[in-house]
């Protein structure tokens, strides 16, 4: 039988390339008016065919953020996924040299367009102790006692992977040396392996694997554009009226966010999408993750600093750089929700009483598994202003740490490998170069954080309040370039102000 995958490999990858050339960035508009509330509907019922119910989404995409010619490409993408799909059975594996397995997938006419990804300094010998805190798998690490800690990912082992697949399932425990960890045993179906054993190794790379399937399915895509995003834009838009100074604040940062969210859902979801092709899990079993997911939702991860309390990894004398760069934007963001109210509200009672916000506040609330408390709520300016800063740094920083900053780590599957196979086999080019193209599309250019919104407020108090937020977000950006460069590293210049695809 003569192989198609020659042809479907170069047809999938002009798919990625003009995709990727023919984006635009969107210029936001003011909200308009005219238009009635949307609502939340299960995801089942707004995709049928994708079976997840405790995943609220909207129940259409609102007018000003349509865009039918995208929207027409997405569905006959879907289609084509079907009739000529990027894979077929018995594709030879990737290449073992890493760089000639990159160099293969990522062609001259994808790098004229973004660069390739670097390799992190610290694969060149895989070290979890430090990836635990200074890589986009920082949030995994839990305090267990005194100087010992873990990665817990343990319950990915109760869903199916495809077969000739290791489970995820894992614990990684770790021991505090100083401001370092080391890890000292990963507890897998590989067995338990402790450093210097045969088959440490495999163990790291299937530790790995967990981290950034996890990362990329339930982190990224479910406890960012699902279950907290989409609410956050729902509430926003339904909620407030077009003239309210609240929903003027909150607009840059929730705008086209059910756009980006249907046609995602389209390409990664939808019968032989992105995350059933790439990732381990078999469709049933992604499905099912979901709504486990989306069930366990707990908002505290949404704010860096209560979740890193919480995990009990704060005052403990560990270097923890990720979590300082992402409480370094979290202050900014909250410092300008706050500067913003009360430059509106003269004191806590005058925003308290305000009942729009208090119908927007209640909206959220209940739109998200297990409510939105935990970061605060609208009974004060500053327990408002830390609920919607924390809110912004969701849609931008985790937005970009959880998505679009995996391009310099997840290419390297001969240390981070995308699938574990039990014949130690590596993973079949047409899923390497299937990646490839799902993370090159994830570095299309959107429409900036660092930007001037003050257009969009309602008169000179929010106008000078935009303008001072987009003054501290460029003294930050001077400031970390003024420090070492690193790979895990989030600039305010690579922040989107929002999910719009």
């Amino acid at each position: 039988m003569v192989s198609t995958w020659p042809a479907r490999r170069r047809f999938w990858d002009r798919i990625a390339v003009v995709k990727y050339a023919q984006a635009k960035v969107v210029e936001i508009p003011a909200p308009g008016g005219d238009e009635a509330p949307v609502r939340a509907v299960p995801l089942a019922e707004r995709f049928p065919g994708i079976d997840i119910h405790r995943v609220l989404v909207a129940d259409r995409i609102p007018t000003d953020e349509a865009d039918p010619r995208a929207q027409n490409f997405y569905r006959a993408l879907a289609r084509l996924f079907r009739v000529f799909g990027p894979h077929e059975p018995d594709v030879p594996p990737v290449p073992t040299n890493r760089d000639s397995a990159l160099e293969h997938a990522y062609t001259p006419a994808h790098r004229e367009l973004f660069p390739a990804p670097e390799l992190p300094a610290e694969y060149e010998d895989p070290d979890l102790g430090v990836l635990a805190v200074a890589s986009p798998y920082d949030g995994y690490l839990v305090a267990t006692g005194e100087g010992t800690f873990e990665w817990d990912l343990r319950s990915l082992a109760e869903y199916e992977v495809h077969p000739g697949l290791v489970r995820l399932g894992v614990r990684v425990e770790f021991a505090q040396d100083g401001p370092r960890l080391r890890a000292t045993a990963i507890e897998s179906d590989l067995g338990r392996q402790v450093p210097g054993d045969a088959g440490w190794e495999r163990a790291v790379g299937l530790a790995l694997c967990a981290a950034t399937t996890h990362t990329s399915l339930v982190r990224h895509y479910n406890w960012v554009h699902l279950v907290p995003g989409a609410a956050f834009a729902i509430a926003t838009r339904s909620a407030l009226p077009t003239d309210h100074p609240v929903k003027r604040l909150l607009w840059p940062h929730i705008f086209r966010t059910q756009f980006s969210n249907w046609v995602t859902t389209v390409g990664q979801l939808s019968v032989g999408g992105d995350f059933e092709s790439i990732f381990s899990f078999t469709r049933p079993a992604l499905l099912r993750l979901y709504d486990d997911t989306a069930g366990a939702f707990d908002a505290t991860v949404v704010d860096p600093l209560r979740d890193a309390e919480k995990r009990g990894i704060l005052g403990v004398g560990l270097d923890l750089p990720v979590l300082a760069n992402s409480l370094a934007h979290h202050e900014v963001m909250c410092a300008h929700a706050e500067r913003y109210l009360r430059a509106y509200y003269p004191d806590d009672g005058a925003l308290a009483a305000d009942e729009d916000v208090r119908r927007w506040y209640e909206s959220l609330d209940g739109l998200v598994p297990n409510g939105v408390g935990v970061l605060g709520d609208v009974s004060g300016i500053e327990s408002a202003a830390r609920l919607m800063g924390s809110l912004i740094h969701l849609v931008s920083y985790q937005h970009e740490a959880r998505g679009t900053l995996l391009w310099n780590y997840q290419m390297w599957t001969d240390v981070q490998p995308i699938r574990v196979y039990e014949n130690g086999q590596d993973e079949p080019a047409d899923v390497y170069q299937r990646l490839v193209n799902a993370n090159f599309g994830l570095n299309i250019r959107r429409t900036p954080m660092m930007r001037d919104y003050s257009y969009l407020a309602l008169d000179q108090r929010g106008r000078a309040a935009f303008r001072s937020y987009l003054a501290d977000l460029l003294a930050l950006q001077t400031r970390l370039e003024a420090e070492p460069r690193a790979l895990w590293k989030v600039y305010p210049e690579m922040l989107e102000a929002n999910m719009n695809g």
